[in-house]
Parts: structure tokens; sequence; C-alpha cells
């Protein structure tokens, strides 16, 4: 008896230990970014600089590195995408790099679940290309982060100690988003739908592509509700792209008429009078 109760006592002693949650010299950390239409998940370990010599040292020029610390770092995304000139399609991979003072050449493997780089082959690479590094702040810890995020393109970039290496990556967020478009429309309620024509006609002219088809589209939303003073003020802004000016002053006007109408039945000033008389006046003089 007294032997169980040792033993019991031994066994409560060590619980606490094997559940303890003890900080990581090189935490995991995960990164999602959205770039188009595209959704970007990195996993990756963070070590930090310690006051120790990075590359070139710790970690050794020419050679594989896990890109972190621990596991291999993962990079996964939810469409096709293009990065440093490769097409890859959707999907997870590990990343690996192998860094020199003036090139880092970049890997994507389809084997994801590497202990470092071992178990590494080859034969499962599914893009392989160089960068350059450049040589700026200082970084204490290892971080990949994404910026220059402007219209489906962006910099994958590392940084650790002084070393900063940018991958270019770019998404076909256009041909996505007119997925996403024709979707909405087949799917829409009849009562809705001109929202989504409007919606639609509204990326083309944010983004100045496709105006024929975005005039298209608001002449559909128009039809099917004419009450929108903002649907007006958004059919002159296309007419002006396209450089019907005429057009656009003309739908100006019965924007400014509509919401003003409907501002005063509320007891209210038309907010957005000001820049709509502005945008007639800048159409006139063209």
């Amino acid at each position: 008896m007294k032997k169980i109760l040792l033993v019991a006592g031994v066994l409560a002693a060590l619980l606490p230990l094997n559940a303890q949650d003890l900080p990581m010299p090189s935490p995991t950390a995960t990164l999602s970014q959205r770039i188009g239409l595209t959704d970007f998940t990195v996993v990756y370990s963070r070590p930090g600089v310690k006051d120790r010599a990075i590359f070139g040292e710790l970690v050794p020029y020419g050679k594989m590195w896990r890109t972190g610390a621990n596991m291999n770092t993962t990079v996964e995304f939810s469409t096709d995408v293009t990065i440093g000139g490769i097409k890859v399609p959707a999907g997870k991979y590990s990343f690996f790099t192998i860094p020199d003072e003036h090139s880092w050449e970049i890997i994507l493997n389809s084997k994801t679940d590497h202990s470092g780089t071992s178990g590494y082959d080859k034969a499962n690479d599914v893009a392989r290309f160089s960068v350059k590094p450049n040589y700026e702040h200082f970084m204490e810890t290892f971080t990949i982060e994404f910026n220059s995020i402007i219209n489906g393109t962006a910099n994958m970039v590392l940084s650790w100690d002084k070393t900063h290496v940018l991958i270019p990556v770019k998404v076909d967020v256009i041909a996505q988003a007119e997925i996403n478009i024709e979707n909405a429309i087949a799917n829409a309620s009849e009562e809705d739908k001109w929202r989504v024509y409007r919606n639609s006609a509204n990326y083309y002219m944010q983004n100045r592509i496709e105006l024929d088809q975005a005039l298209e589209y608001m002449n559909l939303s128009i039809a099917a509700n004419n009450k929108s003073w903002y649907s007006y003020w958004l059919l002159a802004e296309i007419q002006a792209e396209k450089g019907d000016k005429k057009s656009a002053v003309k739908s100006a006007k019965t924007a400014l008429k509509m919401g003003t109408e409907q501002a005063e039945e509320k007891g209210e000033e038309f907010g957005y009078a000001k820049l709509i008389n502005e945008d007639i006046e800048m159409w006139k003089a063209k």
C-alpha cells in the first residue's frame, strides 16, 4: 500500500512538469494575408539574432536553410499564383532558401512535413528561382511579411539581422474577380440583382478596366432600379472615363437632382452635392 501511494505521489509531482507551457526560443508564428482575392498563409518559427553572427555563420552561405527554425516553413495560397516569375498551383508547400551574399535561391517543395531540411528531395520541387538580398535596417527577430500590396501584386519579405530578401508575388485578381462577378449575377435574386450589377461596374471603374462591360452593367442596374442617385453618379463617372463627357454631365445632373430631392424629403442637406457639381463643371470644361 505504501508503495502504491509513493508511485501515485511521484506521478502527481510529475504531471505539472509534463503539462508546463514554457516559452520557445524560436516561437511559431502564423501570417495570414489576402492579396487580391487570394489568401496566403505562412507558418514559420522566429529565431532571434541574440548577439550572434547570422548569415555566413549561424546560417552558412551556400547551404539549404529551413528559413526559420524547428520544422520547415510552409506557405499556402488559395488560388494559383506567380511567385518569382514562376506559376505555382494553389496549395501548401514547404519553403526553403539557400542564402548567399549576393543571391538567394528560393525553393517551394510539395512535401510539407520536413524536420528542418531532413528528408528534402529535389524531385518534389515545384519552383526554384533566385533573388538578390538587400542590406538595410537591423531586425532582431526573423520576420516574414507581405508589403507593397497593389492590384494583385506584392512582395513577400524575409528579414533578419540586416538582410532583407524581397520575393515578387502576383495573382490573377481580374480573372478571379470576373468568375466571382458571373457567379454573383447568376445567383442573385431579382430584387438584389441591380446591386450586383452596380457593384460589378464599380469594380471595373475603380480599376479602369473593361469599361464597356461596366457601362453595360450600369445600364442593367438602372433598368432594374432607377431610384438610386448613386447609380447615376457612377454611370456618369464611367461615361466620363470612356470620353463621353456630354452623357456624363447629363447623368450627373440626374444624380444631383435625385439626391437633393431624397435628402430634402428627410429634412437633410445632400452631402454629395458639392462633389457632383465639381464633376459637372470639370466635364463641361473638357
